[in-house]
């Protein structure tokens, strides 16, 4: 069988979707001896995969605007080369598939309903055009992957497309090879760890507000956000919450908040090693693929209590409300003073991180290919 892909995310391999892009296709070379890929992306990139994955660049078109560019390459320019080039099955990798149903079965792969369910990423008219173009064209996909069950349950919702048409395949940590780099920062402390992106929904100044409230005056700790620096979010560290002197001489806290650069998977697989905890207060996810990073390295986690968090760790984890700065910060303090919870989210959450498998991740959608061929 030959199989188009959708691969645009692979010239981002940062993102979220761009590692799930490069795990997926990294699995499948192993797991597939049979079929041929045919990977289409708007620039080439160098890969590391046997010859029956094949790499065709189709430019984007000559539009001003990069949002149009994006939409014209993604919903025109991808299903017109996938069925000249003849393939047998086409698995776009993210929302992205043409309104209009293509003469041979689609994929599609959606993680999550995100964009959907919060006002705040339909702003503007264009994001408002997009997303609803992409609603009706998921309804002319043969077949949905998704990524949990509570996404599963929103898409069913939101998309009116029955359950029979959507399988579950959840996420796993990205695929480690070769030496890990040690992070180049300062890290004087002991420190919880973040991981996750910078928009609303991830309540990040909550979560800095917390730390500054009930743990930088109590404990030789840090709060080291990945990826913050530069994120404009200097300006929630404030000195509200440090202790004073006689009421009016502030002390120097004991914890610190660092922002790093964004790093690399092996720089990231480091820092993971080395923290005490990890801790996430997003209100809205559609996987939260950073627990179960946190989980394979044993972390005890603190995380918003929300039913895909839950679903993901199968409730081992200090569950917090999102919503509520001290329940953050209380969370975070009863998990530091807790050493049996610490050891025993640690052992539960290592077990429970050896559910989430690339190769079962590339076997799963394989049986989904199948049902096509």
């Amino acid at each position: 069988m030959k199989i188009g892909m959708n691969a645009r995310f692979l010239t981002q391999p940062y993102t979220g979707i761009g590692q799930y892009t490069i795990n997926l296709l990294k699995s499948l070379a192993k797991a597939d001896d049979k079929n041929e890929y045919f990977l289409f992306t708007p620039e080439l990139v160098e890969l590391n995969l046997p010859e029956r994955f094949h790499q065709i660049r189709i430019p984007e078109g000559d539009f001003t605007s990069a949002s149009l560019r994006k939409a014209h390459w993604e919903f025109v320019l991808i299903p017109r080369e996938m069925v000249k080039w003849q393939v047998n099955l086409v698995h776009f990798l993210y929302p992205a598939n043409p309104f209009t149903r293509m003469p041979i079965p689609v994929v599609t792969t959606v993680h999550d309903v995100i964009p959907w369910v919060l006002p705040g990423y339909q702003k503007r008219l264009r994001s408002k055009l997009y997303y609803a173009y992409v609603r009706f064209a998921l309804r002319k996909a043969n077949h949905i992957i998704t990524v949990s069950e509570c996404s599963k349950r929103e898409i069913e919702r939101l998309f009116k497309i029955q359950g029979k048409d959507i399988s579950v395949i959840p996420l796993a940590p990205p695929l480690q090879e070769g030496e890990l780099p040690a992070p180049d920062l300062p890290l004087r402390r002991p420190y919880l760890l973040y991981v996750g992106g910078y928009d609303e929904r991830k309540n990040v100044p909550a979560l800095m507000e917390a730390f500054q409230k009930h743990i930088a005056n109590h404990y030789s700790l840090d709060l080291l956000l990945v990826g913050g620096k530069d994120k404009g979010l200097e300006k929630w560290v404030t000195g509200r919450y440090f202790e004073k002197v006689a009421g009016n001489i502030p002390l120097k806290p004991k914890g610190n908040i660092v922002f790093t650069p964004p790093l690399s998977p092996g720089e990231l697989f480091a820092l993971y090693r080395q923290a005490a905890a990890f801790v996430h207060a997003s209100y809205c996810e559609g996987f939260n693929i950073p627990l179960v990073e946190a989980m394979s390295h044993g972390l005890p986690i603190v995380a918003a209590d929300i039913p895909v968090n839950r679903e993901v760790t199968e409730g081992n984890a200090v569950f917090v409300d999102p919503y509520s700065v001290d329940a953050i910060g209380l969370g975070i303090h009863e998990l530091l003073n807790h050493k049996l919870l610490q050891k025993e989210l640690k052992e539960k959450g290592l077990a429970r991180a050896k559910n989430f498998d690339w190769k079962k991740c590339a076997e799963e959608t394989l049986y989904v290919y199948n049902l096509f061929a």
